[in-house]
């Protein structure tokens, strides 16, 4: 069955939606803990919560807090800000209440969507803002047409240098289109089951939602205990297609997970957010020889992946020139440049589209700041955002090496802290980050066992320069992680006292 097809006229996220229910009425949507529901159940939620919102506010473009857990209510809630012409906010509710608190603050919703209980953090918000439990929908709607409303789908919330959330814009076409794109990579079958492992708040887990939802799937959300051990999920639920960022390999291989009899069920693993390593490929190919997996690359900023490798057993050697697999190919509708050092083989990863985000939500200065418009062959505009990120060609494939703030000057020299990352692991930490501050670079590395610094300088140097050999190197039992499981460097500056 197609739902969108790319090469003809986009078709719209909820179009696509509406044609999964009018073809699989029956096949589950969602399947949680609490029981599986239909996509018939989905819609009429979604109905029911575009019908509450409409109660609960006059605005033809409503803005929509979603306070929920992943779940079917989530994702009804989602669709239904849709169908009622708004743009939805989704909030992690695992994140710091300061953290929230702020979200709301910036986001100003004119309805908030709960279950249950309202959160400590939506005190914050002026006390006339309407709210809703989805448990208890305050309007009835079974169909109908859907509002016209904000070209703007949703705003994710990502935190920048400075720690304040900043809100970046998705509008519908853009999702629309990146949607129509992936269903020719993923192609799901009528309930072929989704695991939906990364926080709603984050986009990586709002495109799982529409992936799955637009080709059928059943989304199955892990999360709680099972979101450390999530080869547990996998084999329990039998999910067939998984994406994610690919530290949660590291996850599988610390609770010893990372073995067949785990992940027999899986067809497809799609990696993005950070480098996907090679020792973690060779760990996944040898559990599961016939998996197919796609390492990706892409921002907030540029709206899902913007490029695509596609890695079996067979293959993934030749993408892995460096510690990482290369980033692929750019999809259709995305183009990739590299800018910097007078070099067509080195710079910062630009990256060109007219599906770009729309910019920063109520920040239109830093918007003009981080995203240019360019005319090509004086005949049409597109739009470039500069990533921040560094990318390296090596014979015709393109790296993502890390990012540009990684890259700092000692006595003169450039030196990539990935790269002392990178030979910490060769010696046998599972996991290693160089931060620099107050002119000394201190290295942080997995360990649970005494550290004998000196050996480990001395082991460094017959790969690194001098002026890259740590100052200090700390071992902690575990890296610090966001909430979207990159390693926190704000987190490891406190434990030096920056």
């Amino acid at each position: 069955m197609s739902v969108i097809s790319f090469g003809q006229e986009p078709v719209d996220l909820l179009e696509a939606f509406f044609a999964c229910v009018r073809d699989c009425r029956r096949v589950p949507a969602v399947e949680t803990a609490n029981g599986v529901h239909s996509y018939e159940e989905l819609e009429s939620l979604a109905f029911q919560l575009a019908a509450t919102i409409h109660h609960l506010t006059e605005n033809p473009c409503p803005r929509v807090l979603v306070a929920l857990p992943p779940s079917q209510q989530a994702y009804a809630a989602m669709l239904g800000s849709l169908i009622a012409g708004g743009t939805f906010c989704p909030l992690d509710l695992t994140a710091p209440e300061a953290q929230n608190a702020m979200i709301c603050e910036d986001f100003a919703p004119e309805v908030v969507l709960y279950a249950s209980t309202p959160p400590g953090f939506l005190s914050n918000l002026p006390t006339p803002t309407p709210r809703a439990d989805v448990l208890k929908p305050l309007a009835k709607r079974s169909g109908g047409p859907v509002a016209t409303g904000s070209d703007v789908a949703y705003v994710v919330f990502t935190s920048g240098s400075t720690g304040r959330p900043k809100g970046v814009k998705i509008s519908r076409p853009s999702l629309s289109h990146f949607l129509g794109v992936c269903q020719n990579y993923f192609k799901l079958s009528p309930g072929e089951k989704w695991g939906q492992w990364s926080s709603l708040a984050h986009d990586l887990g709002v495109m799982d939602v529409f992936m799955a939802l637009t080709q059928s799937g059943t989304l199955v959300p892990v999360s709680g205990a099972q979101r450390l051990r999530p080869a547990t999920a996998v084999r329990e639920k039998c999910i067939s297609v998984w994406q994610s960022v690919p530290s949660v390999l590291d996850l599988m291989m610390g609770a010893g997970q990372l073995t067949n009899d785990y992940l027999a069920s899986l067809r497809v693993m799609s990696f993005c957010g950070e480098p996907l390593r090679r020792q973690q490929l060779e760990a996944l190919f040898n559990a599961c020889p016939d998996l197919e997996v796609f390492n990706t690359y892409g921002t907030t900023e540029t709206v899902g992946f913007n490029t695509l490798n596609h890695l079996t057993s067979e293959n993934f050697m030749d993408s892995c020139e460096l510690e990482s697999a290369a980033i692929g190919d750019e999809i259709p509708g995305w183009s990739i440049g590299l800018r910097g050092d007078n070099r067509d083989d080195e710079g910062e990863i630009v990256v060109t589209s007219n599906f770009l985000s729309g910019g920063y939500w109520r920040d239109d200065e830093g918007t003009r700041a981080a995203f240019e418009t360019i005319k090509v062959d004086g005949l049409f505009t597109l739009r470039c955002y500069s990533t921040g990120d560094w990318g390296v060609r090596r014979h015709g494939r393109l790296y993502c090496s890390g990012r540009i703030d990684r890259q700092i000057k000692i006595h003169g020299e450039r030196i990539e802290l990935g790269e002392i990352d990178f030979r910490l692991r060769q010696l046998g930490f599972p996991d290693a980050y160089t931060v620099f501050s107050g002119a000394e670079l201190h290295a942080f590395v997995e360990s649970t066992e005494p550290l004998d610094q000196e050996q480990i300088r001395a082991s460094l140097r017959s790969s690194l320069p001098v002026h890259a050999i740590p100052q200090e190197i700390h071992a902690l039992p575990r890296l610090p992680r966001n909430l979207s499981r990159k390693i926190d460097r704000q987190a490891l500056l406190k434990e030096i006292g920056s």
